[in-house]
């Protein structure tokens, strides 16, 4: 099955660019496939034209408020994104605001702004979740053998914990952080780290574009710590899947 159609698709609306930048970066890190607007009328548009597995909603959007998209949704039998669960994000603390999104249809309303870790857990729960941290299969293909895929996840698993240590040094290097992360996706590629590979590849576009790169750097400083301890955990797995690889 073609891996773009098995994509999870989220509709981001936000209208502020800086946060519409950011919530793209953590949601592409999650694995999602993100198709972003700047305003209400845009989002209902979207919703109406194709199907998506989740909706992310600003309270307070341009041409129309994400409590109106959402009921104009629900209400329309021919949309393909009719029942999608759908999140609300909003700057208002106050009560009656998040009270007047639960009662159009919203799952959850998330508050601005937003740390990593709450738009990370909060996509989880409704299913999605990065890639697997490795693909032993891949990896056995780019390296001959079991013996061998084993020899060099032992020198990258040494790899990653370098870098980890490293990286707010890079990040102020973008020469040197740029260079570092195109040896770690030539390493991932024989690994079998096909997370930590796309992460890397976003974080590397992300550095000419300054609003995106905080929220590329938290994604991969995420998906490297799953991948480390992916491999710490690794062993057991291959011996159940290939026998006797040692």
């Amino acid at each position: 099955m073609d891996k773009e159609a098995e994509a999870f698709r989220i509709l981001l609306a936000e209208d502020d660019p800086v946060s519409r930048s950011f919530l793209s970066e953590v949601a592409r890190a999650c694995g999602a496939e993100v198709t972003a607007v700047a305003d209400g009328t845009a989002a209902l548009a979207e919703a109406r034209r194709r199907h998506f597995d989740l909706l992310i909603l600003d309270h307070h959007l341009p041409g129309l408020h994400g409590d109106r998209i959402l009921r104009a949704l629900r209400a329309d039998p021919a949309a393909p994104s009719r029942a999608a669960p759908a999140l609300a994000t909003s700057a208002a603390g106050d009560p009656s605001v998040a009270a007047r999104l639960h009662a159009a249809g919203f799952a959850e309303v998330l508050p601005k702004p937003m740390a990593f870790d709450t738009l990370r857990n909060a996509l989880r729960r409704f299913g999605c979740g990065p890639s697997s941290a490795l693909d032993d299969e891949a990896a056995l293909r780019a390296c001959g053998s079991a013996q061998a895929m084993t020899s060099l996840r032992a020198l990258f698993a040494q790899e990653l914990a370098a870098l980890e240590r490293e990286l707010e040094t890079l990040r102020n290097d973008a020469t040197a952080l740029d260079e570092r992360l195109h040896r770690l996706g030539a390493s991932c590629g024989f690994c079998g780290a096909i997370a930590l590979a796309k992460a890397c590849a976003r974080l590397r576009d992300a550095q000419a574009k300054r609003d995106a790169f905080d929220a590329a750097l938290a994604a991969f400083r995420d998906t490297l710590a799953d991948t480390r301890a992916a491999l710490a955990g690794n062993q057991g797995a291959l011996e159940q899947i290939h026998p006797g690889f040692a």
